[in-house]
């Protein structure tokens, strides 16, 4: 077995940008203005731009993001439909601005959600919806899913935490909706750290946001609250970092791309793949294993080959999460239920080498056929030792 080793995910700083994210972090210091100051509104300018959007504001998470456009919104007491298949903080965003989340079950195609399934969920109480861009996968039904909330008068938010960079027919998320929010945790494709983007065209949505964000004051340095907020504020060494990165964005998009080709050549006879139908992040490549397949053990094998299987998008849907247990959901989401159990995601990162990738492949084919699910014969659930 070659001595080849491809960790999970890879967070890129290389020298040249350390180097320089010192210097900036050193000329912060020096100005004595360490919280929201220019460096925030610096980056905050970059995503407006890069979005196409006419306002961004900088948040201390993907999360805050959510939470402050809900809150925005006035959604006490009102349903909002959100995606089962997607982070907590999602769904957490509904409950804290005191609405009432509806779980939509999963596309399969997307591993996001159906235009019909938004349909049929849909009642009088419905105030909006949160779409889910997993993986950085924009479904194709976006459009029409964005059309079809407006005649309703319902507004329609992008939950765009792993799709910085992705577009569909030309728009690049956050051009779909009413707004989006964008993550910047450790594990990105871009990253400060922590850190979230709200990018909008509404004026007054970005005032109020601005008001959340800040302890519901009117402006920064002033301790007049027009409303009742918290502290989500950005600082400004996040945003030094933030920044950094996501200018080095479309060259990391780029590598990623050629990843994600090398996979799709590599399996596309072998496993089904959920892939996108405009550009994508390719903050995840998504597999889906065959039915009757156990998970963990293909994970165990892949990393006894020394693969570590980076996190799912996701492993265990929010209805079946500990907390949402008193629902009393399980069993009325199936897709969901079924492809979050199937679905394995691959390691993809900047600067990850054609034979790590050509690794990868080999193994993951080597494991399936061992299983009895490739061209060797049908699926019994065990899988190949290395």
């Amino acid at each position: 077995m070659p001595d080849i080793k491809v960790p999970g995910v890879r967070v890129a700083f290389e020298e040249t940008e350390r180097r320089e994210i010192l210097r900036e972090i050193d000329a912060v210091l020096r100005s004595g203005m360490v919280a929201q100051d220019r460096k925030v509104r610096e980056f905050e300018e970059f995503w407006a731009d890069y979005t196409g959007c006419r306002h961004a504001v900088a948040c201390s998470s993907g999360g805050a993001a959510l939470e402050i456009l809900v809150r925005a919104l006035g959604v006490e007491g009102k349903d909002v439909l959100v995606p089962t298949n997607t982070f907590i903080a999602t769904v957490n965003a509904v409950q804290l601005a005191g609405g009432r989340p509806v779980f939509l079950d999963l596309d399969a195609r997307t591993m996001g959600v159906s235009f019909e399934e938004i349909q049929r969920k849909c009642t009088d109480r419905t105030a909006g919806v949160i779409v889910v861009h997993i993986g950085g996968i924009i479904t194709d039904e976006i459009e029409k899913i964005a059309a079809w909330c407006a005649r309703r008068g319902l507004w329609l938010l992008e939950d765009a935490a792993h799709a910085h960079g992705s577009e569909f027919a030309g728009r690049r998320a956050g051009r779909f909706g009413l707004a989006a929010a964008y993550s910047f945790f450790a594990t990105k494709v871009v990253t400060s750290g922590e850190g979230g983007m709200i990018v909008c065209d509404d004026d007054g949505l970005k005032e109020t946001c601005l008001q959340l964000r800040d302890y519901g004051k009117r402006a920064q340095w002033e301790t007049y609250h027009v409303r009742i907020g918290s502290n989500h504020r950005m600082s400004e060494v996040t945003a030094v970092i933030g920044l950094s990165q996501s200018r080095r964005l479309d060259e990391f998009i780029r590598h990623r791309e050629g990843v994600a080709r090398w996979y799709t050549e590599g399996l596309e006879k072998h496993l089904d793949l959920v892939l996108p139908a405009g550009r994508s992040s390719w903050y995840k490549y998504i597999t889906l294993l065959p039915a009757g397949l156990d998970h963990q053990a293909v994970k165990t094998a892949m990393q006894a080959r020394g693969i570590q299987i980076p996190g799912g998008v996701y492993d265990v849907p929010v209805h079946l999460q500990p907390v949402f247990r008193p629902l009393g959901l399980e069993g009325t989401l199936p897709r969901a239920e079924e492809i979050c159990r199937r679905h394995l995601c691959l390691p993809i990162f900047y600067g990850m080498t054609t034979e790590q990738a050509d690794y990868v492949v080999a193994c993951l084919r080597e494991v399936l056929e061992g299983s009895g699910s490739g061209p060797a014969g049908s699926a019994d659930g065990r899988v190949a030792a290395p």
